[in-house]
């Protein structure tokens, strides 16, 4: 008995050279958990959106081959009845909110489908007392910082209470504490029937809880395991596949920074008509290294990014750069959510966009695009690319971009293995040219890989307010 099912499944995005997914065949059986894995680019996405009707609904494209669910042709329903039978968490949360508040967003979805408004209520408190989000019910959904954007869009898709939900990387911006959060809740929805199919870079959450693996690699099923078989795979044959570790790497213990570098004094900060939620006396980030800043979801880290660039302005505070005071202009941020700041027609146009006309002509931006694996991408339009290529493309921007701060917030939310690594290097070339180099990050791999230093942002704030809007 299947609950979902894609049947000799190939598709091109409309302007596409080649297909996306190839010949692709899948099986959901009911009440298990489908992990979809792969570098970023190979096609987990898109498996995806066969199984939520974004395609062929909204993704434009060819499509051959049949994808059913709760036996019901998905090219040949609408939307709004797939709805019913299929919930999304996207991963980039963003771009699936409708309302203001966190409370109405996860109402919105059970009264478009026409549910007992004593029922929804219900379940909404059920749902958030589940997830840890209660507290942030009356909350505006434009405060939330990235990972509690993840958790609510997680509240989303439970209280639609479909038999099948399917989550985009739903760890991407999510601490370690809460990535055991949603194991526990992914196994808990398991055990009470419903059907998951995940595509994530983080594997080592589900080991014991995925029964069926499809591995992509390049829009083809790489390799077809139960989850018993996978998580025995050695790590030699993990990095052949391009996948991140299979077990729980813990936050490397890193010496506190020293030297000279980035300087921060006296820094309060308090969003308009709101309470202070950074206190920092001092913090210190060397040049010439590269500090991961670490801390829980919404405790300000990416506030903190956001005034060293100049996006925010804080009271009374000093900032110098090696002594000297410092510009904002002096600072790059790659963000957390590349699709705000693209804006070329073309990959290759991006690189060089923030430069000048004299800065371009010692721009070799081939050579970067080859170097973060997006030379092949160099004609398409940066929106066409999936979510860790555009990752990958704003930090290509930061390289070509020649400041003296740079500053990465959860760089690798979209990545596998090898663009890890890759992301890691580049950082590196940036540090070893004496700049300073901060990686905001969750991510123990990353931070095991690259970081030489660490500062623990709920350690050196003051301020007891936790920050809503990273």
């Amino acid at each position: 008995m299947t609950i979902a099912q894609a049947t000799g499944v190939t598709f091109t995005y409309r302007g596409a050279d080649h297909p996306s997914i190839n010949d692709a065949n899948l099986t959901i059986s009911p009440g298990t958990v489908t992990l979809l894995c792969g570098a970023s680019g190979s096609g987990k996405t898109t498996a995806l959106r066969l199984f939520n009707g974004l395609i062929p609904h909204f993704h434009d494209g060819d499509l051959t081959g049949t994808v059913t669910v709760d036996g019901i042709d998905v090219a040949r329903v609408d939307l709004s009845e797939l709805a019913q039978h299929c919930s999304t968490v996207f991963q980039n949360p963003r771009t699936q909110f409708y309302t203001t508040h966190v409370r109405q967003e996860l109402a919105f979805g059970p009264e478009n489908l026409g549910r007992d408004p004593q029922e929804i209520c219900a379940r909404i408190d059920e749902v958030a007392a589940e997830l840890g989000i209660a507290d942030l019910l009356e909350s505006r959904v434009t405060q939330l910082s990235g990972g509690q954007m993840q958790r609510v869009a997680c509240a989303v898709a439970m209280c639609n209470n479909t038999s099948l939900i399917v989550f985009d990387e739903p760890t991407a911006n999510l601490s370690a504490d809460v990535i055991d959060q949603l194991a526990t809740l992914i196994a808990r929805l398991k055990a009470d029937g419903h059907t998951i199919i995940i595509a994530e870079h983080r594997l080592s959450f589900l080991s014991g809880i995925a029964d069926r693996v499809y591995c992509f690699d390049k829009g083809n099923i790489a390799l077809t395991a139960t989850g018993e078989e996978f998580y025995a795979t050695s790590d030699e044959e993990r990095k052949q596949l391009g996948l991140r570790s299979l077990v729980t790497v813990p936050m490397p213990q890193l010496p506190q920074p020293a030297g000279e570098g980035l300087t921060i004094d006296n820094l309060t900060f308090a969003y308009q008509h709101g309470n202070t939620v950074l206190n920092i006396d001092h913090a210190l980030f060397p040049a010439g290294k590269i500090t991961a800043l670490l801390g829980p979801c919404g405790s300000g880290k990416s506030t903190l990014a956001r005034i060293i660039c100049g996006l925010e302005k804080a009271k009374h505070t000093s900032i110098t750069l090696n002594g000297q005071k410092f510009a904002s202009r002096d600072a790059y941020l790659v963000m957390q959510d590349p699709t705000r700041q693209l804006f070329s027609d073309t990959v290759i146009d991006e690189v060089t966009l923030g430069t000048t006309k004299a800065e371009k002509q010692h721009i070799d931006a081939h050579a970067i695009l080859e170097e973060l694996d997006l030379a092949e991408h160099e004609s398409d339009h940066p929106q066409a690319l999936s979510g860790g290529q555009r990752q990958r493309l704003v930090i290509a921007t930061a390289l070509a971009a020649n400041k003296n701060v740079y500053i990465f917030d959860e760089p690798t939310s979209g990545v596998g293995y090898k663009h890890l690594v890759a992301i890691s290097q580049v950082m590196r070339k940036l540090a070893d040219t004496g700049a300073v180099v901060i990686v905001i990050t969750h991510d123990a791999e990353l931070v095991t890989e690259a970081a030489d230093h660490a500062i623990h942002l709920d350690q050196i704030n003051t301020c007891s307010d936790m920050c809503l809007q990273e």
